[in-house]
């Protein structure tokens, strides 16, 4: 029996779809939240035990692993010690860990938590085989919390503040890409059983061509004005010394100058894997902001 968690979240979906098209038929329990729309495992037609619990609650996950042999663990990292322990006390055989490329970070207040986590949670790995599977920013949807927002801003305003030259790379992967990943990453065990990969998109671009990207795909003529560095790193420091409730730091700042891209060679030759593009992945998070803004406008 495979168990999962955050099946009802970006990717977690992405994952249900791909299992109704391959026919799965092995059973599936998952951990999930009361308050949650869960009607679409209902009418799945997937042999689907729903758990409701809560990832913060060891007793509950210890209890609703018994007799699970797998494990998916989609929700975030910051429960994965939780899940790690529930599997070996269930004497789990596998455990497929979604994590993040934030551990690659050169700042410590940004990977120094994740790097704990999962060095904590490789330790056991004598127990049992634990497959780490690292996505990078995750789009592809209204459910995404970080391109939505670009989206939004672009689409609202002429003019776009970008800190620095625009060139540090990213490479953002779509929710659905990571779903399939799933999947195959279980189907293809013999090559993926304990191992790590990166999860990003079909090719790395620059911040500015990201943005131009995603002002193209609104139909919009954007003005991307670019504030120098030095200027950024100050305007931070006056904002924070007056507001202590700035949204953004000095720290933010330069992270946002850091290249986030990396190569899924390893994960293409073992499972497959093949991105899609960003220019074409934004388009259908692009189409539902454009139709859930027309709706807004209709219901004025």
């Amino acid at each position: 029996m495979l168990y999962v968690t955050g099946i009802t979240g970006h990717s977690g979906r992405w994952f249900v779809k791909r299992l109704v098209s391959e026919g799965y038929k092995g059973k599936i329990r998952c951990l999930v939240l009361e308050e949650l729309d869960t009607g679409f495992l209902d009418n799945s037609g997937l042999d689907i035990e729903k758990v409701v619990g809560d990832l913060r609650d060891q007793e509950k996950l210890n209890t609703s692993m018994s007799g699970c042999t797998m494990v998916l663990h989609i929700a975030s990292i910051f429960y994965s010690q939780n899940v790690i322990k529930a599997a070996i006390r269930n004497n789990v055989e596998w455990a497929i860990m979604v994590h993040t490329t934030g551990r690659y970070s050169k700042y410590k207040s940004a990977s120094t938590e994740y790097i704990e986590i999962e060095e904590h949670v490789l330790k056991f790995r004598d127990r049992m085989g634990i497959t780490v599977l690292r996505p990078t920013m995750i789009y592809g949807s209204s459910r995404d919390q970080n391109m939505y927002k670009l989206i939004s801003f672009l689409h609202k305003m002429k003019f776009f503040p970008m800190f620095g030259e625009g060139e540090n790379l990213m490479q953002p992967v779509h929710a659905r890409d990571l779903g399939n990943a799933y999947y195959d990453v279980i189907v293809n065990r013999s090559t993926t059983f304990n191992k790590d990969y990166n999860l990003s998109g079909k090719q790395p671009l620059s911040y500015m061509e990201l943005v131009r990207t995603v002002s193209k795909s609104l139909g919009r003529k954007n003005i991307i004005v670019k504030i120098p560095l030095w200027a950024s790193i100050l305007a931070a420091r006056v904002y924070n010394a007056v507001d202590k409730k700035a949204i953004i730091s000095v720290e933010q700042v330069l992270r946002m100058q850091e290249d986030k891209a990396f190569s899924y060679e390893d994960a293409m030759r073992d499972f497959a894997y093949s991105p899609v593009s960003f220019e074409d992945g934004i388009v259908e998070e692009v189409n539902e902001y454009l139709a859930k803004n027309k709706s807004k406008a209709k219901m004025r």
